[in-house]
């Protein structure tokens, strides 16, 4: 059967019908500003010149001439954890000795990197070990295939950077920060190098070998202003099966006084083993 035509009705639901027109025509776009993710303030900010980035870098280097540090150094590969005390001084260019210590203070192990010479000397059984502070030499000690001047500014609480030919840095992630690549000369990438806000301070660190697979991870946390340079102090070391080593910082000073002899050792009586025969 055929309705009948009220034109009463059919007046109100053609004005109930304008009437949502109108409002989903002046809500929806507002709709829609409120849902739409906000941009992050960062990325209106302009991209740091990467060879300023660099510059600073190096320059916080250039101005650390000497310094000495006192902390706890943890070795997590093996057997399991150990915990030891470990003193170090280091100077430019790149020389360092480093000693850990036993529960009465006395030195177990000193490590010396003397210009191109490293060196090392165990107490408990009096043996020495000599060779060229080459990257196989100091991955030995170290764990992690490093040069004595990435030691150095490791152990000065800086990033280690690689030669390379290239760099560019970028936005890091939404979070803000910036991401600092190194390349070779054909393109390859050797280093990822990730800074806070103010393109100085770096937070972590990844090295990669020739084949572009990842050698070790730097961790930098703690942050603490020394004098004009605000230094980490916490250094967590890993690689792709996991942590490998940390060190925690107590104390650390900079411009210190560097003994006569610092970086030569005299061991009487001692074995000797060459590393680089």
């Amino acid at each position: 059967m055929n309705r009948r035509y009220n034109p009463l009705r059919n007046s109100w639901a053609g004005r109930h019908s304008y009437t949502l027109f109108i409002v989903a025509t002046f809500l929806f776009p507002i709709f829609l500003h409120g849902c739409a993710s906000k941009p992050k303030a960062f990325l209106t900010q302009a991209i740091p010149d990467v060879h300023r980035v660099l510059a600073s870098l190096r320059q916080s280097e250039n101005n650390l001439r000497t310094f000495r540090g006192v902390g706890k150094f943890k070795a997590i590969r093996g057997t399991g954890a150990k915990i030891s005390r470990l003193v170090w001084i280091g100077s430019q260019p790149h020389n360092l000795r480093v000693e850990t210590l036993g529960p009465w203070g006395q030195p177990v192990l000193t490590f010396v990197i003397n210009g191109s010479d490293f060196v090392v000397h165990s107490r408990p059984d009096n043996h020495y070990f000599r060779g060229d502070a080459t990257v196989g030499n100091l991955s030995r000690l170290a764990s992690i295939p490093v040069r004595g001047d990435d030691l150095f500014r490791l152990l000065s609480g800086q990033p280690p950077i690689l030669p390379f030919h290239q760099a560019k840095i970028r936005i890091s992630s939404a979070d803000g920060g910036w991401l600092l690549n190194l390349y070779e000369k054909w393109g390859r990438l050797v280093e990822k190098i990730w800074l806070q806000d103010d393109a100085k301070t770096v937070e972590r660190v990844e090295v990669f070998d020739e084949w572009g697979e990842l050698q070790y991870r730097i961790v930098f946390s703690e942050f603490h202003q020394t004098e004009s340079f605000r230094l980490p102090h916490n250094i967590a070391i890993s690689d792709p099966e996991g942590p490998v080593w940390s060190l925690m910082v107590e104390r650390f000073w900079t411009n210190v006084e560097i003994p006569d002899g610092a970086y030569t050792l005299e061991v009487s009586g001692a074995g000797i083993t060459d590393l680089d025969s």
